[in-house]
């Protein structure tokens, strides 16, 4: 399984809004992918399938929805002292764009503590873009403490891999 790496916060305080810029910029350079599977996916129990719905959520919903509260609301302080908020929304945003979103093969892999606090998946969207997205949370109070969004594997030659802040 593939977490987010530990990079140091520099680092990744730049890379959120690099990933978004790759997924926008990209979309028409994505490769055919099989098609995902319309079936509602079964979620992690907790706050792990909580963000991971928001997250989808979000994608799928008017980018216009995307509001600096929003992000607030979900993602730790910490997280956001090192890519500020509307950086994220302006990201979100821009993504929102490719959906709708689904989850490729109904397929979520979660780290096994229970409930699990690590999560990855891939999205499919519109014209077969594909976003991996890897997700972190803080045990005691639910809240993102890392995202990572790239363009999945084999998507875009070339592309580098871009996280945000984790702990």
């Amino acid at each position: 399984m593939r977490l987010m790496p530990r990079l140091s916060r520099s680092i990744t305080s730049l890379a959120f809004v690099a990933a978004i810029a790759v997924l926008a910029g990209a979309q028409g350079l994505m490769a055919q992918t099989p098609e995902a599977s319309p079936e509602v996916p079964i979620l992690p129990d907790g706050p792990l399938g909580e963000q991971i719905q928001w997250v989808i959520d979000l994608l799928n919903g008017d980018p216009a929805d995307i509001t600096v509260e929003e992000i607030d609301a979900h993602l730790t302080p910490e997280f956001l002292a090192e890519v500020p908020a509307d950086e994220i929304v302006d990201g979100l945003s821009q993504v929102a764009g490719s959906g709708p979103f689904i989850i490729e093969d109904n397929m979520i892999i979660t780290t096994m503590d229970l409930p699990a606090t690590n999560g990855w998946l891939v999205l499919v969207g519109d014209d077969a873009v594909r976003i991996e997205v890897s997700i972190q949370i803080d045990r005691d109070s639910g809240l993102i403490t890392g995202l990572l969004v790239e363009p999945a594997s084999g998507a875009t030659p070339g592309a580098s891999p871009v996280a945000s802040p984790a702990t």
